[in-house]
């Protein structure tokens, strides 16, 4: 039986060094489709240059993709980290000129096009960073407002990764909102489907559990670090009382000896916290990873979802967890960062305690940096998981 297939065009604009996160949303595209155009009769269409264009004549190499390059796309996907591009004549960049012309179309006719950016927030060795280039696209970045609008910072390839399959999923679900049309799978889609289900190694019941079983080995590893923070604060409060109670002569001064050896207690139980810290940092990145993406994939899965009551009750379910456990990182983060803001505080007495000052701020700044990662993910997740409530239980 022949099917209808609605197409969803998805350009990508990006200078040369974000490859690794270009083929990873081409996978991500590759692996939606699998199950979208058979479930929902919905395509994703990845346009790039590399593909789209071809040898021609114009005043430059821009140019000549503006001219091959469809303007009909749906989806505008940028991404940038160091590089900002090479000047074009018309823009600062080839990839500026691309989204300053998806920009024009999105203001003229606001439903004819989504508009999502991606900045890259990781480390570049030095030797390869160029000055001009990195401050052409922090620029350009504080020029598009505010993140969790129209741009999204990423950690690494796995935190993109996870973002866009959130956020394609979501521009599914408004497409669909929008579109009004039959999605629903023909006799023979869902054949297909079930065979192809069947090679499946995880379904959505599959991935729930997993993500369950993650999150909660989360929140465990979340209440050992906020018991090691209480502990070390207690310690370093009680460190203090000892410096307060020591003997003084009759200019107030303590014992310089006395002194150095509490400020050495205090600095061997700050190492002995940023011990533990690093030790929890990789399990809570190994779970973290884990559930998310587990969560994440089971999120794509309800897109073709002939919600029930028990798939909504189910959703549900997974919705309170995860709101749970945003709250939960949220609480840990706020009390992260002023006990970082502390620990930064502290007067250098010593070169051992200003070691071990450094050691625990840096190990706070990257566990607050993981909370704060968790927060987007969870939140993002949260949108796609509700957009399928609401769309599914009656009005």
């Amino acid at each position: 039986m022949a099917r209808q297939e609605h197409v969803l065009s998805v350009f990508v604009a990006s200078p040369g060094d974000v490859e690794a996160e270009r083929g990873k949303l081409e996978e991500v595209i590759r692996e939606y489709n699998f199950t979208w155009s058979r479930e929902l009769n919905v395509r994703l269409e990845l346009v790039r240059w590399e593909t789209h264009a071809f040898p021609g004549m114009g005043s430059d190499a821009q140019d000549v993709i503006n001219e091959q390059i469809p303007e009909d796309y749906d989806i505008f996907i940028g991404i940038m980290w160091c590089r900002y591009g090479t000047p074009t004549g018309r823009a600062g960049s080839g990839t500026i000129e691309e989204f300053e012309r998806a920009k024009a179309r999105y203001d003229s006719a606001p439903e004819s096009l989504r508009l999502m950016f991606y900045f890259k927030d990781e480390p570049m060795p030095p030797s390869q960073i160029d000055a001009a280039q990195l401050a052409s696209v922090g620029a350009f970045k504080s020029s598009l407002g505010t993140e969790g609008q129209l741009y999204w910072s990423f950690s690494g390839l796995d935190h993109f990764e996870q973002l866009i399959r959130l956020h394609l999923t979501r521009q599914i679900q408004e497409w669909k909102k929008r579109a009004s049309i039959d999605t629903s799978p023909t006799e023979k889609n869902v054949a297909s489907s079930t065979a192809n289900c069947e090679l499946e190694e995880e379904g959505f019941l599959d991935l729930i559990e997993l993500f369950e079983d993650e999150f909660a080995e989360l929140l465990d590893i979340t209440q050992r670090i906020a018991s090691a923070t209480e502990h070390i604060g207690q310690k370093m409060r009680d460190r203090t009382t000892e410096m307060q109670n020591l003997p003084r002569d009759e200019n107030g001064n303590a014992d310089r000896r006395e002194s150095k050896r509490l400020i050495g207690k205090a600095a061997t139980d700050m190492d002995q916290y940023s011990s533990r810290i690093e030790a929890e940092l990789p399990l809570f990145r190994k779970s973290m990873n884990v559930g998310m993406n587990s969560f994440i994939k089971a999120a794509t899965l309800v897109v073709d979802f002939d919600a029930s009551d028990r798939d909504i009750q189910q959703t549900k379910e997974a919705l309170t967890a995860t709101t749970k456990m945003r709250q939960s990182l949220g609480e840990a983060k706020g009390s992260m960062s002023n006990f970082r803001d502390v620990i930064a505080a502290l007067p250098r007495m010593t070169t051992q305690l200003n070691r071990s000052r450094r050691r625990v701020t840096a190990v706070l700044d990257l566990l607050i940096n993981e909370f704060s990662s968790g927060e987007i993910l969870l939140l993002e997740s949260e949108k796609v998981v509700r957009d399928f409530i609401t769309s599914s239980e009656p009005e």
